[in-house]
């Protein structure tokens, strides 16, 4: 037996200035459908989710369909930037990639969302073993959640993330077997 997890990244957002509810877009209400789809035939035992609004809304029908309660893990949120806004988020981005210890007054770093985001996976193994779990989640959670497994989920690979987008990592016991992505 193994435990999968899959990291969910959520759908398309209109951006509103509150990122912790910052809905889905008209596209992103599409997508769900293809998300919920994608899980049909899928034995899917824990729906866990990152507390912001745009996470819960692209999983929540796998959720009803098969009758079970999202989790919401406070931990499994994006990682917060800065107290301020970013003119130059791209300079931000690439330097946060370059240097996981890098961040900005009152932002985290890569390095930390990446610890805390394994702590909760680590935590979900222990829990939830030989389950097929899915994560509600944001773009770079998922990604130094990958990278942490494998480094070649790097900045590169960040720019190309979906909205929505699926991986699933294979565990036996609390090794890592594979890592799969899916086309939705």
């Amino acid at each position: 037996m193994s435990t999968n997890i899959y990291l969910v990244r959520h759908a398309e957002v209109k951006y509103v200035p509150d990122d912790f509810v910052r809905p889905l877009s008209e596209k992103g209400k599409k997508d769900v459908k293809k998300v919920t789809y994608f899980f049909k035939d899928k034995l899917i035992t824990k729906v866990i989710s990152s507390p912001y609004i745009r996470t819960i809304d692209t999983i929540k029908d796998i959720a009803l369909e098969n009758n079970l309660e999202i989790e919401e893990i406070y931990d499994c949120r994006e990682r917060k930037v800065s107290d301020q806004f970013i003119d130059d988020f791209d300079s931000f981005i690439t330097k946060q990639w370059k240097d996981f210890d890098f961040h900005l007054e009152g932002g985290e770093s890569l390095k930390q969302v990446q610890e805390r985001a394994i702590n909760v996976i680590f935590d979900i193994l222990e829990r939830y073993e030989n389950e097929s779990i899915i994560i509600g989640t944001h773009g770079t959670w998922l990604s130094v959640v990958l990278n942490y497994f494998d480094k070649k989920y790097d900045y590169d690979f960040w720019k190309t993330l979906k909205m929505p987008d699926i991986f699933m990592l294979e565990f036996d016991k609390k090794e890592i077997q594979r890592i799969k992505h899916f086309e939705i």
